[in-house]
């Protein structure tokens, strides 16, 4: 009976990490640069996924944005099953950040990498001036993938 109690856990946990998106990861940002071409992100991401993307337009100028989750690090939660006796188990959960890359199109130049609120306060003002839109396409899409699955 107790090890089936674990089966169902074990299971219970492995599906729900499988429906998620693939995050981000330090090492990946880290090696991230303004030079980086397209076809070198796209092998630097490798299997991360992003839960949201936006095309963005302001002038003349077209961005492609994309929204990952950035895995930083991990905590231990605990968990308890409880078949004749509870044994508590301690379960390591991702933390996970909103973290955004911009693209100038069509050409995907790399132009920006970070969470929202680093962006925001870009230095660089072609960077800074986009964020409020990027944020609202970004969200809108993200609603919007959400409902349809």
């Amino acid at each position: 009976m107790f090890a089936r109690g674990l089966q169902v856990l074990f299971v219970s946990v492995f599906l729900a990490g499988c429906a998620s998106t693939v995050p981000l990861y330090r090492g990946q940002v880290d090696t991230l640069a303004r030079d980086t071409r397209p076809a070198e992100l796209e092998q630097i991401l490798g299997e991360a996924t992003a839960f949201a993307q936006a095309d963005v337009q302001m002038g003349e100028r077209r961005y492609l944005a994309r929204r990952y989750q950035l895995q930083t690090g991990t905590r231990q939660e605990m968990s308890v099953v409880c078949t004749p006796t509870c044994i508590p188990i301690s379960i390591a959960v991702p933390v996970l950040v909103e973290y955004v890359l911009i693209q100038r199109q069509p050409g995907g130049e790399l132009l920006a990498w970070g969470t929202p609120e680093e962006l925001s306060k870009d230095a660089d003002t072609e960077v800074s001036s986009i964020m409020p839109m990027v944020k609202q396409r970004l969200e809108a899409n993200a609603k919007d993938a959400a409902k349809k699955s």
